[in-house]
């Protein structure tokens, strides 16, 4: 027995071809006013050689800050927020945290020797202070400092830089001194060509220069130390005597926000076990917290928040302390 179809059933069916209908006329009535102006570049290829690498959209190729002897060796590659961790997966949250825009990323080969290789890596960073972040937090303490870009290190087989608010990475797939030159004249390229507002990050002088480590200085963008309300950390390695420290600093935006992160610090250190200690410091408002057998010291002046972290001595975490209010008091903090 044939089966009857219902009013529903009937209804739907027409809705459907209705729908298809509409659709069918939206395209070719896009077609029949179609804007040939979208398939314009967005800028000429005088334009392309001036314009900051964040406003090329559709990413061009980065030949254009390629020397001479080098040729492309695939095309180029963009990545967002949405699939950084494609390009550089394990890594992708450090640069998320820097707030981080975009990677554009190509491969080139030494004309006559096209085994060797190098990729450019370059990351927008949105600010001086992300891609500072990114470079500091990855650098190589044993690689040899190099003058390139605002702050900048070379390895065996790489270099890496920071330019305004762009990180670069150049690796090769040879360590040799014609690929060397040839990445180093990469780089350069990339700052002749890309220009850049000035934008010093002060908080670097800020930390007591006795016993410095300068080449550890690093910034943490966010969750630093696992408190969540701790971004924008800067921190550096100090000895004391024989003992290795950590010391810290961070410009907040008011001296109430720089008061009130030494409370929420607190309250967060001795809800997960941590021990409130009285310190044996004239600073006003320093907190001394004891948790898992080491030191926690900090304190604010103005609007910076500073002290010394995971100390396993307490007084020579508390004369790096005196050394950190010390400095801050010399430069008008």
């Amino acid at each position: 027995m044939a089966r009857t179809v219902s009013k529903t059933e009937s209804f739907v069916g027409y809705a459907v071809i209705l729908l298809l209908v509409i659709i069918t006329g939206g395209i070719f009535f896009k077609q029949a006013h179609f804007d040939p102006s979208v398939l314009k570049p967005a800028f000429s290829q005088q334009e392309l050689s001036t314009q900051p690498l964040s406003t090329l959209t559709p990413p061009q190729d980065l030949l254009r800050y390629a020397p001479q002897n080098l040729i492309l060796l695939s095309p180029v590659e963009s990545f967002g927020p949405e699939n950084l961790s494609d390009k550089i997966n394990g890594k992708a949250e450090l640069y998320l945290s820097g707030g981080f825009v975009r990677l554009v990323s190509q491969r080139f080969a030494i004309e006559d020797e096209p085994d060797a290789w190098m990729e450019a890596f370059i990351y927008d960073m949105g600010s001086p202070r992300g891609s500072y972040a990114v470079y500091s937090l990855q650098k190589r303490f044993e690689a040899k400092e190099l003058e390139l870009g605002d702050y900048g290190y070379g390895t065996e087989n790489g270099l890496y830089f920071v330019h305004g608010p762009y990180y670069l990475e150049i690796v090769s797939s040879v360590a040799q001194e014609r690929m060397a030159e040839l990445m180093l004249s990469f780089g350069r390229n990339f700052i002749s060509k890309t220009p850049v507002e000035s934008n010093d990050i002060n908080e670097l002088a800020l930390f007591p220069e006795k016993n410095l480590n300068k080449e550890s200085i690093s910034l943490i963008p966010s969750n630093g130390f696992g408190f969540e309300q701790f971004d924008s950390i800067f921190t550096a390695q100090y000895v004391v005597g024989d003992t290795e420290l950590t010391a810290f600093l961070s410009r907040r935006k008011s001296q109430a926000e720089a008061t009130r992160l030494v409370e929420s610090y607190t309250s967060f250190l001795t809800a997960v076990g941590g021990t409130e200690l009285k310190p044996n410091l004239n600073i006003p408002g320093a907190k001394l917290v004891e948790i898992m057998d080491t030191f926690e010291l900090f304190f604010s002046r103005g609007s910076i928040l500073a002290g010394v972290h995971g100390a396993e001595n307490r007084q020579a975490a508390e004369e790096l302390a005196k050394m950190l209010n010390q400095k801050l008091a010399e430069t008008g903090q």
